[in-house]
């Protein structure tokens, strides 16, 4: 008996498939997920004794699959033009069964767990049923089989629905006809099915993401799966040099411990890690000073000889200096660039020519270098800590904490400028747990020069959601980085870097 299998297709275009992953996956990675998905399959329906024609959208340029797929010509054929999903298999099937076969099994391509011997078994059914459906984890169906042209099997209305499969069967068996099912099957369409399938855990629930990373809680909220889906550092390790810093800084008991890292992953490329959930609430900065001063002793003591895969910043100043000309450059080339700003930027720039941009790293420790109040779990009777280890660096002390006390840092999700009294404290508490005491002038230095870190960031960061059209109504961040380039901000800081002598 004859059989053949419609392998059902979206040609590989960026910003054409998995639509569903937009806003979740960057573009890159969504290509190279529907390319592995495509391929993937591809190669278990060769291994069935079966014919296997390829139906292609869109339809105009079918013949591209070859690209991607080594099919012959005679086996590319383009999918029926329409909207309605339904109409476009039912067309596929009815095209496949006038060509003689008996047998035709029609097979997604974005499914992740299709095998010879799913698709075996479901030929098997055949013997016994005039229909057969392989139900998906979201109620739909990613195979569709009959042993004879029956268009009840596409007869719903709506295919983007979790009632699909079930809709479908009773379709069917309506008509008469027998139905039959195999095992649940998965499809990688939304973020969970990512996270669900990457950590093997159907319970895997979205937590949080940011523009470089997202997380998932799983194993019952005990763990983070992180993926990782950009590098601030420009790293092609990134999710990797993450893992190697968090397991390094162990020893400090006040990070979260890691458990698994996967450098690269087959579906993304792109690969992730597991780390402990630790529950909590942010740093308030008006509470938390003292904590906060301790974390930060206890990771800075740490032997950051033991982490020998961190990138060493050994002209810290310099490496910040060219950072903020390039980041300042963005806005400066931008045309239509606030001028009065513009001036104000670079004459805050210009006030670093007081400083030596050569001095040499001088007693190295282990930095995160992005201390905001969202970085630290404080937990007031009990164990606080310090996450997201994006950026770790061996550097000096001082970078760290200056970064910690700015107003750029504190104003960012806050109203808290911090005083000079508080100020006074938190070195006053960090020095008792400290191998090595502050030096105060190189505190200087670092507060003076994390101020334009902030304010050349914000610079970038501003013409680059107007030109990306990236401005949501209510976007707080946009609001606080354009607050952060407004004239009367930038005189704040002018009197802030006027008040550094005083202050330390």
């Amino acid at each position: 008996m004859s059989k053949a299998v419609i392998y059902f297709v979206k040609l590989p275009i960026v910003g054409f498939n998995k639509t569903r992953l937009q806003g979740f996956l960057p573009k890159e990675d969504i290509h190279h997920l529907s390319k592995y998905l495509l391929s993937k399959t591809f190669k278990e329906l060769q291994l069935l004794d079966a014919e296997v024609l390829v139906f292609v959208t869109p339809s105009d340029r079918k013949d591209e699959i070859s690209e991607h797929l080594n099919v012959e010509k005679d086996k590319i054929f383009a999918q029926k033009e329409c909207d309605h999903l339904g109409e476009r298999m039912r067309v596929a099937m009815k095209e496949v069964f006038n060509m003689g076969y008996e047998k035709v099994a029609l097979v997604g391509c974005d499914l992740v767990d299709i095998t010879k011997e799913l698709l075996e078994d479901v030929f098997r059914q055949l013997e016994s049923y005039d229909v057969v459906f392989a139900p998906t984890a979201d109620g739909g169906y990613g195979i569709a089989a009959s042993r004879k042209f029956r268009p009840e099997m596409f007869a719903i209305d709506e295919y983007s629905h979790d009632q699909v499969f079930f809709q479908s069967k009773s379709v069917v068996e309506k008509a008469g006809l027998a139905c039959g099912e195999t095992k649940l099957i998965h499809d990688l369409d939304t973020r969970e099915d990512v996270a669900k399938y990457l950590a093997n855990d159907p319970s895997a629930s979205f937590l949080n993401q940011g523009e470089y990373n997202a997380n998932f809680l799983i194993d019952n909220g005990k763990k983070i799966l992180r993926i990782a889906l950009g590098s601030q550092m420009h790293l092609d390790n990134q999710i990797e040099y993450e893992f190697l810093a968090l397991r390094g800084l162990a020893s400090s008991g006040v990070v979260p411990k890691v458990y698994l890292c996967q450098a690269k992953t087959e579906i993304l490329g792109k690969g992730f890690l597991i780390e402990e959930y630790l529950p909590g609430r942010p740093l308030n900065y008006e509470k938390d000073l003292k904590i906060a001063a301790e974390l930060l002793a206890k990771v800075h003591n740490v032997d950051c000889e033991q982490i020998p895969s961190l990138i060493v910043a050994n002209h810290p100043f310099q490496v910040m200096y060219e950072e903020f000309l390039e980041m300042f450059n963005h806005y400066q080339n931008w045309p239509h660039k606030d001028l009065v700003v513009e001036a104000k930027i670079s004459s805050l720039m210009a006030s670093l020519a007081n400083y030596d941009r050569d001095q040499e790293l001088e007693n190295p420790c282990v930095i995160n270098t992005e201390l905001n109040s969202h970085n630290f779990i404080i937990n007031p009777e009990g164990k606080s800590y310090i996450i997201d280890w994006e950026k770790p660096l061996i550097g000096e002390k001082e970078q760290d904490l200056a970064h910690f006390l700015v107003p750029t840092t504190t104003l960012w999700r806050t109203d808290v400028a911090l005083d000079r009294n508080q100020i006074d404290q938190f070195i006053e508490t960090y020095n008792i747990k400290s191998n090595n005491p502050i030096k105060l002038e190189k505190l200087k230095q670092y507060l003076h020069f994390t101020c334009l870190r902030g304010i050349t960031w914000c610079s970038m960061a501003y013409v680059q959601y107007l030109e990306s059209s990236k401005v949501k109504n209510n976007d707080q961040a946009f609001e606080t980085i354009s607050k952060f380039i407004s004239v009367p901000f930038l005189e704040q800081i002018e009197n802030y870097i006027k008040m550094l002598g005083e202050i330390v």
